[in-house]
C-alpha cells in the first residue's frame, strides 16, 4: 500500500528525506533503491555490509537523523497525501512501462483514479473559441465512454478540460511541474481542490519544489506516459504543447489531433503533427472509435440547455449599446472562424443581448461579416 502522511511522523520524514535525494542521486538510481528497499525501515534495517555502497549508507545516516516534519496545513486540512513509488500497486500501470518513468509520485486527492483508464489532453494557453467547444465536446465524449482525462492544469486547454471532465461526471488527474503543496498556477487553485474530490493533483517533485523551467519537460513526459494517447486539441509551432506530443511519440503512445484551417495560424502545431502522422480526429465518434469505445457503451446524451435569450432583437439601439470592450472581446474570441451568437455568448459567460449588440455594433463598423452559420471576422 502506499504511504499515507500524516499517519506517521518520524515515517514521514524518512520518506522525505528519501524522495529528496532523487535530485543528487538520479531517478534511475532512486527507482532501483525503492526496488531493494520498498520502504526506509527497509532501508534502516538492511545490513551494511550486504549493501557496499557509500550512498546508500550516506543516506542511511540521514534517514536516521530526519526529524519529524509538519505537513504544510493546506494539505493537513485537505484531501490525503500520498507517496507511491513503482513498487506500489496504486503506480499508474501504463506510466509504469516507460524508461523515463519517475521513481514516486506524490499524489493528493483519490488515489485509485491513477488506475483508471485515461486520455491526456493538452494544448493552448490561449484558445480560440473552436478551440474550446472542441476540448468541451471531445473531453465530455471520452468521459461518457469512462475514460479520465490527464492534463497540466495550465491556463487554455489544460485547464477546460480538467473544468469539462468534472462537471460531466468525470473524473480528472492533474500534473504539476512543482510540488503538490503549491498551485501552478494560482488562477486555478480552486479548480485544483476540486480535482482532488473528484481525481488527483500528481507531482514528481518533492514538497516545496517551486515550478522551473525544466520541469515542464519532465511533466510533459509524466503526463503523456499516463495514457495509452494523447489528444492536441490545439497548438502553436512552436510550443510547449508539440513537446507533450513529442514525448507521448517516444514513449509508443498515439498522438491524437485535429484538422484546422490553415488560416487558423494559432494551430499550425496541429497541421503539423497531422504531417508527421498524428491521428487525425473530426468528431467525437472518431475519438470514441479511437479508444475503443462503442456506441452501445456509451449513455445518452443529456438534452440541450434551454437558449439563455429567446428573443433575437436587432436594430441601431443594438449596435450604440456595446461597449468598446465588449467588441474587443469579440474580436479575439472570433478570429478566423465563424461562430454563432449562442456559442460567443456562452464562451464569454454573457447574456445573449449584450452578446449581440456587440456583434451589430462591430458588424456597422465593418469588423465582422454575417455568414450562414453565425458572424466572422473581417481581415
Amino acid at each position: 500500500m502506499a504511504h499515507q502522511f500524516g499517519q506517521n511522523r518520524q515515517l514521514d520524514a524518512q520518506w522525505l528525506a528519501l524522495t529528496e535525494r532523487v535530485s543528487t542521486a538520479g531517478a534511475r538510481w532512486l527507482d532501483s533503491l525503492f526496488s531493494a528497499f520498498p520502504s526506509p525501515t527497509a532501508l534502516l534495517e538492511s545490513a551494511g555490509s550486504r549493501d557496499g555502497q557509500d550512498v546508500v549508507a550516506a543516506l542511511r545516516r540521514e534517514l536516521e537523523l530526519s526529524a519529524p516534519i509538519t505537513l504544510p496545513s493546506a494539505l493537513r486540512r485537505g484531501a490525503p497525501l500520498w507517496l507511491v513509488t513503482t513498487q506500489h500497486a496504486e503506480y499508474p500501470p501504463l506510466l509504469a512501462e516507460c524508461e523515463d518513468r519517475p521513481p514516486f509520485l506524490f499524489v493528493r486527492g483519490r488515489l485509485e483514479s491513477l488506475l483508471e483508464q485515461s486520455l491526456s489532453v493538452v494544448g493552448t494557453r490561449k484558445p480560440s473559441l473552436g478551440g474550446r467547444r472542441a476540448t468541451a465536446d471531445l473531453v465530455t465524449a471520452a468521459v461518457v465512454g469512462d475514460r479520465s482525462i490527464v492534463s497540466g492544469l495550465a491556463l487554455g486547454i489544460d485547464g477546460i478540460a480538467h473544468d469539462v471532465a468534472v462537471r460531466s461526471g468525470g473524473t480528472s488527474i492533474a500534473v504539476l511541474p512543482c510540488g503538490i503543496d503549491r498551485t501552478y498556477p494560482q488562477r486555478h487553485a480552486a479548480l485544483a481542490e476540486q480535482l482532488t474530490r473528484r481525481g488527483a493533483i500528481v507531482s514528481e517533485f518533492p514538497l516545496g519544489t517551486p515550478p522551473r523551467k525544466h520541469h515542464f519537460h519532465r511533466r510533459n513526459r509524466t503526463l503523456s506516459g499516463f495514457s495509452v494517447a494523447t489528444l492536441v486539441v490545439e497548438a502553436g509551432r512552436p510550443s510547449g504543447t508539440l513537446l507533450t506530443a513529442s514525448a507521448a511519440a517516444d514513449q509508443g503512445r498515439d498522438v491524437l489531433t485535429l484538422p484546422w484551417s490553415i488560416y487558423h495560424s494559432g494551430a499550425a502545431g496541429c497541421r503539423y503533427l497531422l504531417s508527421d502522422g498524428a491521428v487525425l480526429i473530426q468528431s467525437a465518434e472518431d475519438l470514441l472509435s479511437h479508444l475503443g469505445v462503442t456506441r452501445d457503451t456509451v449513455t445518452a446524451e443529456p438534452p440541450p440547455d434551454e437558449p439563455l435569450f429567446t428573443q433575437q432583437a436587432e436594430g441601431p439601439s443594438l449596435a450604440s449599446s456595446a461597449t468598446e470592450p465588449d467588441q474587443q472581446a469579440l474580436l479575439t474570441l472570433l478570429g478566423a472562424e465563424t461562430h454563432t451568437v449562442e456559442a460567443c455568448a456562452i464562451a464569454l459567460g454573457w447574456q445573449m443581448e449584450r452578446c449581440l449588440s456587440g456583434l451589430v455594433a462591430l458588424e456597422v463598423a465593418g469588423k465582422v461579416a454575417r455568414a450562414s452559420h453565425g458572424y466572422c471576422a473581417l481581415p
